[in-house]
């Protein structure tokens, strides 16, 4: 058996994946609060031990690790610039390519699970508000760099914490927009890939008619 290190990569992949599949399955059958990790292993043919090696909850697994993060250097070149706030705000976050599935149906399925499942959408609620409070720190930053440099007073200068959050609220309904957009292009075709720059170019395109 090979020990070289991307092969070892690939089968913890593979094994989160069909621990995924297996509790997405699971809850299509049985409901959400019918499932439990026991059944989860069975399903995925694992060890509880192997499960916890991947995920710490029954959640965590039906949610997956594709969650969305700050890009580091757009967000310092973002604070900086003088650039369209909107438009350069919607590229601070990404999903890293690598931890997306590759069976593109599980993520359809994955939005419908946490749709259908208040206590699922409560618990990506709470992997979301961390990313978003990152996010409206940085909007405040650049906020109060473009203040400064029009000379902006005191006044206007304590209104910027509460812009930044109307600005993250903003972005937040972006992101949804754009899990919900992947989950109807891997519904109307399973084997195609996920086009973002065609995505990205949409959102240019709207966010352009904002100001």
């Amino acid at each position: 058996m090979s020990t070289e290190p991307g092969s070892r990569r690939r089968g913890v992949a593979e094994t989160s994946a069909a621990i995924e599949r297996a509790a997405i399955d699971l809850v299509d059958e049985h409901g959400y609060d019918q499932v439990t990790v026991d059944m989860i292993c069975h399903a995925a043919g694992i060890s509880q031990r192997t499960f916890f090696n991947h995920f710490k909850t029954k959640d965590a697994a039906l949610l997956g690790t594709d969650e969305p993060v700050i890009d580091q250097q757009a967000a310092r070149e973002f604070i900086v610039s003088d650039g369209p706030l909107l438009a350069e705000a919607a590229g601070l976050v990404r999903i890293e390519p690598g931890s997306l599935p590759a069976d593109p149906t599980l993520l359809v399925r994955r939005i419908t699970a946490v749709s259908q499942n208040p206590a699922l959408l409560a618990r990506q609620m709470e992997r979301l508000a961390a990313i978003e409070a990152e996010l409206r720190q940085i909007l405040e930053l650049r906020l109060r760099q473009d203040a400064l440099r029009d000379g902006a007073d005191e006044a206007e200068l304590a209104d910027l914490p509460e812009q930044a959050e109307i600005i993250t609220h903003l972005l937040a309904g972006l992101m949804r927009y754009v899990g919900l957009s992947w989950a109807r292009r891997a519904a109307d075709d399973p084997a195609g890939p996920i086009d973002a720059d065609r995505l990205g170019e949409r959102l240019e395109r709207v966010i352009g008619k904002l100001g």
